[in-house]
């Protein structure tokens, strides 16, 4: 008699399921463009809400007036204080140096010294055409004092930067070094982006919360949300994929192909009366994006330009919520 199968509930490929090590994450992948531009810009979730618009997909109701749900991302303006420059080996991207910028807001909020040791641009032009599998990336902190986010400390990230060669990185690198950059000059309003973040946390969970087991019959033990095997006889120890108790949540996740509706800085189109639950109001730029994305309110999300778009880019056509 044939034994009956199922498939797996919880994926092998997030072992072991440990908290996040950081909040902000550090990024390694990015999507590959001829145009010298940032590949990703770091906003901060604000909620959700609703919006109407005409639906322009490949379904029942296009043409139609839709509701869709947002989610609206707080991004103020970032300082980009240095730039890096990579390596490809046969051992992976290896770091050759940073020019750092010492203009005084990237001094006083890093608390660098003006006569800092660090290179500068003309370390760059020097050593660019040198590396002959260089690339280079953005080294950017988060303006969150005018934001709606009370946080002591900035948020530090490195953003990719494209571009058909290194010299056309290393143009553009010098023309944004030390300079504050908005959202609207990196992402655009109808493309799709992927959004790195944490996931909400909800601690310490059994089996059943956690992995997706089925529960005990009521006369099996005495327990119901128990595991009811820890594994066959052989091999004798207890392997990783059984599921058991332990850290639910808090896990950094990505999200790919998440369309941006619209990208402004008008906050009287973001804001809601009352302003959002366990957030307030909107006070610089924002994003919205269509459905729901991870994590809680006032956490730090990283929006990069999707590296596996299937759809072109097109300009959303929004009725109402904005």
């Amino acid at each position: 008699m044939g034994s009956a199968n199922k498939p797996r509930a919880g994926s092998l490929a997030f072992k072991p399921r440990k908290r996040s090590r950081d909040i902000s994450p550090r990024i390694h992948s990015w999507r590959s463009t001829d145009k010298a531009q940032l590949l990703g810009f770091p906003v901060y979730k604000v909620g959700m809400r609703m919006a109407g618009m005409v639906d322009d997909s490949q379904s029942p109701t296009k043409g139609m007036e839709i509701t869709v749900p947002v989610t609206v991302l707080e991004a103020p303006k970032v300082t980009i204080f240095g730039i890096r420059l990579y390596k490809k080996t046969y051992a992976g991207d290896v770091c050759v140096g940073d020019a750092i910028s010492v203009t005084p807001k990237a001094a006083g909020t890093l608390g660098m010294k003006e006569e800092t040791k660090h290179k500068d641009a003309s370390w760059l032009a020097e050593n660019v055409p040198k590396v002959r599998t260089g690339f280079l990336t953005a080294l950017a902190f988060t303006n969150t004092d005018v934001a709606g986010i009370p946080k002591k400390a900035v948020d530090i990230v490195e953003i990719g930067i494209g571009g058909k060669t290194a010299a056309d990185q290393l143009e553009f690198a010098k023309s944004i070094l030390g300079k504050d950059v908005s959202v609207k000059d990196v992402i655009e309003e109808g493309e799709f982006v992927d959004t790195i973040a944490v996931t909400r946390g909800h601690g310490w969970q059994g089996a059943v919360k956690r992995h997706g087991i089925h529960k005990q019959r009521r006369k099996a033990t005495g327990r119901r949300r128990h595991v009811g095997t820890l594994g066959p006889w052989t091999p004798h120890n207890v392997m990783y994929t059984t599921p058991q108790a332990g850290q639910h949540g808090f896990h950094r996740r990505t999200q790919f192909n998440i369309r941006v509706l619209a990208v402004g800085d008008d906050v009287k189109k973001a804001n809601i009366p009352g302003g959002y639950p366990h957030y307030g109001d909107v006070k610089t730029d924002f994003l919205f994006v269509k459905g729901s994305i991870q994590g809680t309110q006032k956490r730090f999300v990283f929006v990069r330009k999707a590296t596996r778009a299937t759809s072109q880019s097109r300009k959303p056509q929004i009725v109402w919520g904005y």
